[in-house]
């Protein structure tokens, strides 16, 4: 065996209905707890993980049943200031590397920002996910935690311990768990000119769409890490951990006569966006594969596109479902699974758009705030739905993994503007991803689903779960 346990394929060949579960993982405890409280709080998350044949070893490179490698490492913090270089044990962590939590204990929760007073410890102590845990450090006995993840999710506990911990040990296995899907799997160099690229809207659409967006405080430029902790910590944990985890927001747009999705790049970049097509913010995708995307070069290319967004596989399953129920060829969440299996296994690959179909939605844009309640100026016009209870729990996942594209689909098929024989047209549907964002879908000139989004109706931060 190598590199990471294999995840389930998302799409059952059988084609059964896609409902998340909760899959074993091999767990590191790299740094132990300091005092009784935090012991208590590993007992606790040891005894549930492993109810769900979660395996913790002895070493990061200790292999199961489950696998070769530590797919989550545990690690104590003495305190609130203490910093952890992400070197410490990170790198200790065999390639493909999984995720770190880092867990801090704390009489009392300080009044604050919760998702400041999350992401310190993170950024102090080089962390993906983690928890605060407050209560008597002496104590066995936990009052309340504070979860965070890197992306930006948070929520405060304050249930009975019994369920605090459920809720926890949950989280940890649909974060350490998630099966990344943002692998890039070739370039296809098609009968597209880099003249008919260059000469799309889209490129100063996305620009024009970053700085109306950026105005507005819906999304920002980078992640000022910095902030949260001393001297050069800010700028490790920023190189040594997966940008893309940081969560800035995306958009992507379909160019329908090219037969091509444009996406934002990976990490900051997203409000000072240049609209000149050679700086190759715009990154052009033609396929999606199993786990990841291909790439559509066009002719006479001259630019070297960096890693697109890690949500560039939903984006593009987003445009493909639109297109399919378009022609009727798919009716709801299963059957679009069934479709897309049948092309991965004949193909490897499909295409966002398949050849002669039109597309059902032609914008996509993702930031995390949520709509607030009673402030849609125009209601008609705007659909607000959720994933589907029955298929996920109510809790986040990962960016750019299998869970949180599910989730997303699951979502979107369950919208009446989405599935009814009206065209889209002016209508918007805004998928609200619980703990996360917001997704929002269109059909017609970026710059009118702008217009909505920033002067139809009022943001604020997003229910944390």
């Amino acid at each position: 065996m190598s590199g990471q346990k294999e995840k389930p394929l998302a799409f059952s060949r059988s084609g059964s209905a896609y409902v998340w579960t909760p899959q074993p993982i091999n767990i590191w405890v790299a740094i132990e707890p300091y005092n009784p409280l935090q012991a208590h709080a590993l007992r606790q998350l040891r005894q549930r993980l492993e109810s769900q044949n979660c395996i913790f070893v002895e070493r990061p490179d200790q292999a199961t049943p489950l696998g070769p490698v530590a797919h989550l490492g545990i690690v104590f913090g003495q305190d609130r200031e203490q910093e952890y270089s992400p070197f410490d044990y990170l790198g200790q962590l065999p390639k493909p590397r999984g995720i770190v939590m880092v867990i801090t204990t704390v009489e009392q929760i300080p009044h604050g920002t919760l998702f400041d007073l999350a992401r310190e410890q993170l950024v102090r102590k080089s962390g993906h996910i983690g928890i605060l845990f407050e209560g008597n450090l002496s104590s066995d006995h936990v009052r309340r935690a504070l979860w965070g993840s890197m992306a930006g999710n948070n929520r405060l506990l304050n249930s009975n311990e019994s369920a605090l911990f459920d809720s926890l040990a949950l989280r940890v296995q649909a974060h350490a768990n998630a099966a990344p899907i943002h692998s890039h799997d070739g370039d296809n160099h098609l009968d597209v000119s880099w003249e008919d690229w260059a000469a799309s809207s889209i490129h100063q659409d996305f620009a024009d769409a970053g700085r109306r967006l950026g105005a507005a405080g819906l999304i920002d430029d980078h992640v000022n890490l910095q902030a949260y902790a001393t001297g050069d910590q800010g700028r490790s944990v920023l190189r040594f951990l997966n940008r893309a985890a940081l969560g800035e927001g995306m958009r992507s747009q379909l160019v329908p006569e090219l037969g091509i999705m444009g996406v934002t790049t990976s990490g900051g970049k997203k409000v000072t966006l240049s609209p000149d097509p050679a700086e190759g913010y715009v990154v052009p995708i033609h396929q999606l594969t199993e786990n990841g995307y291909v790439r559509a070069i066009p002719q006479g290319c001259p630019v070297s596109y960096i890693t697109p967004s890690v949500e560039t596989h939903e984006n593009g399953m987003v445009y493909l479902a639109g297109a399919l129920v378009e022609a009727g060829l798919v009716r709801d969440f299963d059957s679009f699974y069934r479709y897309v299996r049948e092309q991965l296994d004949r193909d490897g690959r499909v295409s966002i758009l398949p050849e002669g179909l039109r597309p059902r939605v032609t914008v996509i844009e993702h930031f995390h705030r949520q709509p607030r309640a009673g402030t849609i100026k125009q209601p008609e016009r705007v659909e607000i739905v959720f994933p589907d209870p029955q298929r996920f729990p109510e809790s986040e996942f990962p960016c750019g993994t299998r869970d949180a594209e599910m989730q997303l689909l699951s979502g979107m098929f369950r919208s009446r503007f989405f599935l009814d024989s009206a065209p889209l047209g002016d209508r918007a549907i805004i998928v609200v991803l619980p703990g996360h964002g917001i997704v929002a879908l269109y059909d017609g000139p970026h710059d009118a689903l702008n217009d909505l989004l920033i002067d139809g109706m009022e943001w604020e931060e997003i229910v944390r779960i």
